[in-house]
């Protein structure tokens, strides 16, 4: 005998089984920065934008963890850059502070706004003036190039140069970033 709605409650009793799992592949792809892993997890039905257990979606995993394959990969497979993290960050505000050049520049390759100022008045500048490793200087670096102010203040008032207390290069890279531009805004005689 079958019971109305049984063929409804073994399919929804499968997605609740199997969905997660879906779910955990991709970001074990993401984890591995296998594009294979990842568009085989898709191909078996996987949402390219789920949120995993630290409450980031598979991009904004990759851009922290520093997976550029994945990132590229996700990127072109249409993942959602506007969705943040569990606090609101975004994958180029995870970039920045994390220090990930690379996937800076695929962010910003791929129309994502270098100058993206956070709901606490920072921007992904900011984010990268505060760390201390060359990885650091390197995305301040890539940020400059796309065209981010030296100079652009965060809500506080406070500069950039100020942030890079902790990084001497960093410092230097935005002192030689102020000369630059001093020197390109002086009038011709």
């Amino acid at each position: 005998i079958k019971m109305a709605g049984q063929k409804t409650n073994t399919l929804l009793l499968i997605f609740v089984i199997v969905a997660p799992i879906y779910a955990q592949s991709i970001h074990d792809g993401v984890r591995e920065d296998s594009p294979e892993k990842i568009k085989l997890a898709l191909a078996a039905g996987a949402d390219i934008n789920t949120i995993g257990q630290g409450g980031q979606t598979p991009l904004m995993n990759g851009v922290l963890s520093g997976k550029t394959a994945a990132v590229d990969f996700l990127l072109k497979q249409g993942a959602d850059t506007k969705i943040g993290e569990k606090d609101g960050y975004t994958p180029m505000h995870g970039a920045g502070f994390q220090g990930r050049a690379d996937i800076a520049k695929l962010l910003i390759a791929h129309g994502l706004d270098p100058s993206d100022r956070h709901t606490d008045g920072f921007t992904p500048l900011h984010r990268a003036c505060w760390g201390a490793e060359k990885r650091h200087t390197d995305t301040v670096a890539v940020l400059l190039e796309a065209g981010v102010p030296f100079d652009q203040r965060a809500a506080d008032g406070s500069l950039p140069i100020d942030m890079a207390r902790n990084n001497a290069a960093t410092r230097k890279l935005l002192k030689r970033w102020a000369r630059r531009s001093r020197a390109a805004s002086k009038p011709v005689a």
